[in-house]
Parts: C-alpha cells; structure tokens; sequence
C-alpha cells in the first residue's frame, strides 16, 4: 500500500524531477518552509535519509515509475501482489467486484450459447 498522502507523492514526484523547492511551492501554493515539512513526512514514512534516497524508495517501491497508479480496481489489486504487497482494503474489494462481474459475464455467455 502506498504510505504517501496525494499531496507527498505529488512533492516526491517533482523532487525526482528535480524541480527546486521554491518552484514546488510556488505550484502547489505553499511555502518553501511547507515543502520543507512535507519532504521530511516523506523521509520518514519512506525511511530515507536524503530526498534522493527517498525518490529511489520510491522508484523500487513503484511509485515513480511513470505510469499513472491504480487504486481500488483489479489493476490496482494486480499492481499490489507485484509489488509483494497485501492489497489495500479498497484493491481488494474492487477485485472482489472484478470476479464477480466475470462471472457474471461467463454465465451470460454460456446460457446464451446453451439457448
């Protein structure tokens, strides 16, 4: 599960992109004292020692690897297990309803065929 708030995984995001922090906070509308704070949140959920040590949790971690992240569906179920993570409660109810309108859909399909 992703233990970043939107807001962190946004400010991790532009450090990997090297963007400086006056410029973070100039987007997102805070100080650079904000940033600040958000990029130790960071460090420590992470446990990281440094913002580049954090962007490379967050890279073998599968939170910047570019492609936009599901959640709540079967995808982001499928994104849990490959990252050897338990499914969030969200991710596996979503999964849950996946399965269920599979076969939902097979039953469909075979009656129609037996028909």
């Amino acid at each position: 599960m992703n233990p970043l708030t939107a807001r962190q995984l946004d400010v991790l995001k532009r450090i990997a992109e090297g963007q400086p922090w006056a410029r973070i906070g100039s987007d997102l509308g805070i100080s650079i004292n904000g940033v600040g704070s958000i990029n130790k949140q960071i460090l420590a959920k992470l446990g990281a020692t440094s913002a580049a040590h954090a962007v490379f949790l967050g890279c073998r971690a599968g939170l910047l690897d570019g492609r936009p992240q599901r959640h709540g569906d079967h995808a982001g179920y499928t994104a849990h297990l490959r990252r050897h993570e338990t499914p969030c409660d969200d991710c596996a109810k979503g999964e849950i309803a996946y399965r269920a309108a599979r076969r939902s859909n097979r039953r469909q399909t075979s009656q129609e065929t037996a028909a």
